[in-house]
């Protein structure tokens, strides 16, 4: 019986094997409490990692990613592991023998405090399928609606809109500084639910510098709002401790994780300096900000940050990006990116839409700028470096 038994179970893992390289898949899981990682055998033929290295941390994993999908991965674990929700998402990955399409699908295990404390899933090389992976679409059933529900988003927005102006008032025309011009446009997600997850502030500093934050929490309507404001108060309560971005960071990443309740968001932080006219910034699992100068649009290079409420250890860096008179720098939320359908120009709207509007009035040039979806709320701040004149 034994032999017999020894064999049927060498026989099950055989064909688990084969079925791994059939369907070009492999099995992760991440013990977020413990940080231990397992992978199955042929996880690392995809990922062409050395066995003898181990399993990938998920800081590690992350640094396989393209980085022009950095922002639809970091969503998702955003998604996965501060809302504890299961996530399908496709993203690409550079490996020795060139870039992989890859498709995770992963589950949240919540420990007792409701957080997320075990991430396990599949992880599968569909390059082959990649056409058919770019025309897969998640479409919210609206129809399917309930009349209760529709009611009950009716009574939120008479709700929301009163609170909009008390909890993220919105500058009517343009924020002057010293040395700085500064506009915001913020577009809700949805007409019954005008209040989400996206803020910005503006903070006076000491010695003339501006303190200037676009953030993201998930979801739209109270909820949202009140996780938004907590967020955006917070900051701006510890802005009296330091004007460092990455230092903030810090701080309002281990507030989150100390809070059981407490959310999860993606944040960019920055100061301008009238003296030198630069910007040092940071960010947290944050789109890239948008530099606009008479020569054109493109994108800054991130210093390292995970979204504030992932993990309490997680650290943040800082660049420094200086401004000539009349270059603009765009920080803006996701919405203004992500689109429904996978999309490898994900910037290349805001670019063009931006090309040859360096000299427009900061007004103007936001009225450019349309979200790439109305799934989600857009939020854009634009600040200018202005002569002493």
């Amino acid at each position: 019986m034994r032999r017999s038994t020894t064999k049927s179970a060498a026989e099950i893992l055989d064909r688990l094997a084969r079925t791994e390289r059939l369907g070009n898949l492999g099995w992760a899981e991440w013990d977020l409490v413990t940080d231990t990682v397992h992978w199955s055998d042929h996880l690392f033929e995809i990922f062409e990692r050395d066995r003898a290295a181990g399993p990938a941390s998920l800081a590690q994993a992350r640094e396989y990613i393209v980085p022009d999908d950095l922002g639809r991965a970091d969503k998702a674990v955003q998604s996965l592991i501060g809302d504890a929700k299961p996530i399908d998402v496709t993203f690409r990955i550079a490996v020795g023998s060139g870039i992989r399409h890859i498709r995770a699908i992963f589950e949240a295990e919540r420990g007792r405090d409701g957080k997320a404390r075990l991430v396990y899933g599949i992880i599968q090389d569909v390059s082959v399928f990649e056409a058919a992976a770019r025309d897969r679409a998640r479409l919210a059933d609206v129809e399917a609606e309930s009349a209760e529900l529709q009611a009950s988003l009716r009574i939120e927005h008479s709700v929301v809109a009163a609170l909009q102006q008390v909890i993220l008032p919105v500058p009517a025309g343009t924020v002057r500084r010293p040395g700085l011009e500064a506009a915001v446009r913020y577009q809700p997600a949805e007409e019954v639910a005008r209040v989400g997850g996206d803020w910005f502030d503006l903070v006076h500093l000491p010695g003339d510098r501006t303190l200037l934050a676009v953030g993201d929490v998930a979801g739209h309507g109270m909820p949202a709002a009140a996780k938004m404001a907590r967020l955006r108060h917070a900051l701006s309560a510890l802005a009296v401790t330091t004007d460092d971005p990455a230092q903030l960071l810090s701080y309002l990443n281990q507030m989150v994780c100390d809070d059981p309740t407490g959310p999860t968001a993606t944040a960019a932080v920055a100061r301008f300096d009238p003296e030198t006219s630069s910007v040092t910034w940071a960010q947290a699992g944050h789109p890239p900000p948008v530099l606009l100068t008479r020569g054109g649009a493109a994108p800054l290079q991130r210093p390292e940050g995970m979204l504030v409420g992932a993990l309490r250890t997680s650290e943040y860096g800082t660049a420094t990006t200086a401004l000539a008179p009349g270059d603009t720098m765009l920080i803006y939320t996701d919405g203004l990116i992500e689109r429904r359908t996978f999309d490898s120009d994900w910037l290349g709207p805001v670019l063009r839409a931006l090309g040859g509007g360096a000299d427009l009035p900061l007004q103007a040039l936001l009225a450019r700028l349309q979200p790439a979806s109305p799934d989600d709320d857009t939020c854009v701040l634009a600040l200018r470096a202005v002569g002493d004149g």
